[in-house]
């Protein structure tokens, strides 16, 4: 699984991340393992950019795309036969995950530290654990966590599994301190979202170009079926719960 994560890293340092927590340390662990910097950012149906960047040029990060042309490392469930990118790395198709409830249940950020084995602090530890409320998690999927966990030896995989009361408590403390996982709102216009946004990012203190260009698609819930019928039409999907699906369409919506 490493090999193939290193592999994936090497098609760009510019970097699409999701909006949130787990997008903003994927970010800063491959900052830190190769300059790579923040040139887009992608929610599920908004695609923000940088001036003059072609996405088909960068890695999307903590997304899971479905077009050849869009190179992507995300852990979301999906089918394992789509459209994927063949240079794209998603653990649940590596290992050949068919049944949701056995799904990579960490954030993508350890994905990141486990293949990259870059230097983490207490405080890199803490807000993994944190995104996609990965700690969270053991209170319900702790037998699931434990099998991928041997797939993963590292210490930011033991920091989870152990689940110490340092742990829960410094956990405990993140929620309080940053209250969402995300760090924008879909709720919002595009000017006040790309404002945020990129107000974030700043204040976070990642590496980035500003993000001035914002594009809406249409987006559904919808079954397998449909999933596998308008399988080439989607630009993204994952599956949110057994046998449904979020999917984000080729076609662009109005956004102001």
């Amino acid at each position: 699984m490493k090999t193939d994560i290193l592999e994936t890293l090497q098609y760009s340092k510019n970097l699409i991340i999701s909006p949130d927590m787990d997008g903003f340390m994927t970010a800063k662990l491959l900052e830190r393992f190769n300059g790579s910097k923040i040139v887009g950012s992608y929610d599920k149906n908004i695609l923000c950019l940088a001036d003059g960047i072609n996405p088909e040029e960068c890695l999307f990060v903590d997304c899971d795309m479905n077009r050849q042309e869009y190179v992507s490392l995300g852990n979301h469930m999906r089918l394992l036969d789509d459209n994927m990118s063949v240079e794209s790395f998603n653990p649940n198709v590596h290992f050949g995950v068919t049944t949701y409830t056995d799904k990579f249940p960490y954030a993508t950020a350890f994905l990141i530290s486990f293949a990259t084995e870059v230097s983490l602090s207490e405080q890199d530890l803490i807000r993994m654990a944190f995104a996609d409320s990965t700690l969270k998690n053991m209170e319900k999927y702790s037998d699931n966590m434990r099998n991928w966990s041997t797939r993963m030896d590292h210490p930011a995989v033991k920091y989870i599994t152990d689940n110490s009361d340092i742990a829960r408590r410094n956990d405990a403390q993140a929620r309080f301190d940053y209250v969402d996982q995300s760090f924008t709102s879909k709720r919002y216009g595009k000017e006040r979202y790309l404002d945020t946004l990129n107000n974030a990012l700043a204040g976070q203190e990642m590496a980035f170009e500003p993000l001035v260009q914002g594009m809406k698609y249409m987006c559904d819930k919808v079954g397998i079926n449909t999933v596998i019928r308008y399988n080439r039409d989607i630009v993204s999907y994952a599956e949110i719960f057994g046998g449904e699906y979020s999917v984000t369409y080729d076609q662009e919506v109005e956004w102001k």
